[in-house]
């Protein structure tokens, strides 16, 4: 009815402690707050709640942003040890690699060392056969000489005689001395290689 207040309207009229800490909620009752409310838990009381359950989860979410920043260095880390490793690895490789080159190079030279030394003690012994085969037909071309020299000197038999001998003693003991000496000379050069 017009001009007739309810019985809530009358009880919001009045002030009391808890209806002004209410802010804006009517109380239940003779003044009383409603059910499931408490006095301390005026805005004031919660907005601090609220700070410290905002500060909890900022603390949470610091630790996150740590933790996962630890983790990245740490991969971090790990995959530059790994690319270090493997650096190491692939040099080690390289450097084996090229021993083994120069180590096969060695040997190539090598190789062509002996095989030039074998060349030239051939190329020795060839001018040493050549040689002996030189002397063996001087000396064949010597005894002939000789013989045509005792074939023409018949009338002069005895001089001949004496000077053809003499004339081979010392051939022969020249071509002795001189093979004894080529035959130590060859042996020697041959022992050296």
């Amino acid at each position: 009815m017009p001009g007739m207040r309810s019985y809530g309207q009358t009880l919001s009229a009045r002030t009391s402690p808890i209806a002004a800490c209410q802010d804006g909620r009517e109380p239940v009752g003779k003044g009383q707050a409603a059910a499931g409310f408490k006095d301390d838990l005026i805005p004031g009381v919660a907005a601090v709640d609220g700070v410290a359950a905002g500060a909890g989860a900022g603390a949470g979410f610091a630790a996150a942003f740590f933790a996962a920043g630890f983790f990245a260095a740490g991969a971090a880390f790990f995959a530059g040890a790994a690319f270090f490793a493997g650096a190491a690895f692939f040099a080690g490789a390289a450097f084996f690699a090229g021993a083994a080159f120069f180590a096969g190079a060695a040997f190539f030279a090598g190789a062509a060392f002996f095989a030039g030394a074998a060349f030239f003690a051939g190329a020795a012994f060839f001018a040493g056969a050549a040689f002996f085969a030189g002397a063996a037909f001087f000396a064949g071309a010597a005894f002939f000489a000789g013989a045509a020299f005792f074939a023409g000197a018949a009338f002069f038999a005895g001089a001949a005689f004496f000077a053809g001998a003499a004339f081979f003693a010392g051939a022969a003991f020249f071509a002795a001395g001189f093979l004894a000496f080529f035959s130590s000379a060859m042996s020697n050069l041959l022992r050296a290689r």
